[in-house]
């Protein structure tokens, strides 16, 4: 049997979700089919060694706590991607123990999250793991179908959610891209307010930028940006 390094651990996936046409989100527990500690926001290293990429992908965990699988939700975008979305239920994956830094220690801020596409997979988690937490969600998809987690973002019934679509026209939506005015002029003050921002590289620089000229102090900004793989 092949030795697992420190810090890494066999998952088997116990069941697939077909969020979309391109995105499915993999259930998977540990080989003791238990799941690892982890902190809702951080994310996990897939590893396919036949592919010469060492230090492999990341995918966000987008599971909470309280479920009994540890998932990461995955768009078809890449050689890794498209590996995983063409897994079945018992496949085991090689990946790293859960890591990294995009979650808040404050337990009272008002969090405003800026997402798009599959940048939604981390605040899966963070939104179910914080029900009572105020947070205004701005969530911007090509069309309306590519939405992840939809039935469920709209039963949060005490949570501020703006759907903005980009390549069609969509009723009850706003058709457009996101923009700094739509966060900042809901807001009376950004004072204790929190900022996640997930989505493509130009997508998080963009708003970051945006929110720094605006007064947004830097410590107050989160980001996480991912591209094709």
């Amino acid at each position: 049997m092949k030795k697992i390094e420190k810090n890494k651990a066999v998952y088997i996936i116990k069941d697939i979700i077909k969020e979309t046409s391109d995105v499915s989100t993999l259930k998977m527990v540990m080989e003791d089919n238990t799941i690892p500690l982890f902190r809702p926001g951080q994310f996990i290293t897939v590893y396919f060694e036949e592919y010469g990429t060492p230090e492999g992908k990341s995918y966000s965990i987008s599971s909470s706590t309280k479920e009994k699988t540890i998932n990461i939700t995955v768009k078809a975008m890449g050689e890794f991607s498209h590996r995983l979305c063409k897994m079945k239920v018992g496949d085991k994956i090689h990946a790293s123990l859960p890591y990294g830094f995009f979650y808040s220690e404050n337990k009272d801020s008002h969090i405003i999250i800026i997402t798009g596409g599959i940048g939604i997979a981390p605040f899966r988690s963070i939104i179910l793991d914080n029900p009572d937490r105020k947070f205004d969600i701005y969530y911007s998809n090509r069309t309306e179908s590519d939405i992840i987690f939809k039935k469920e973002l709209d039963a949060l019934a005490n949570k501020n959610i703006k759907y903005f679509i980009t390549k069609e026209k969509s009723k009850g939506h706003i058709n457009r891209r996101i923009e700094i005015k739509d966060i900042l002029g809901n807001i009376k003050t950004i004072k204790d307010k929190e900022f996640f921002i997930c989505g493509g590289i130009s997508f998080v620089r963009d708003f970051w930028k945006k929110l720094r000229e605006n007064g947004v102090k830097e410590e107050m900004i989160y980001t996480e940006a991912f591209f094709s793989h």
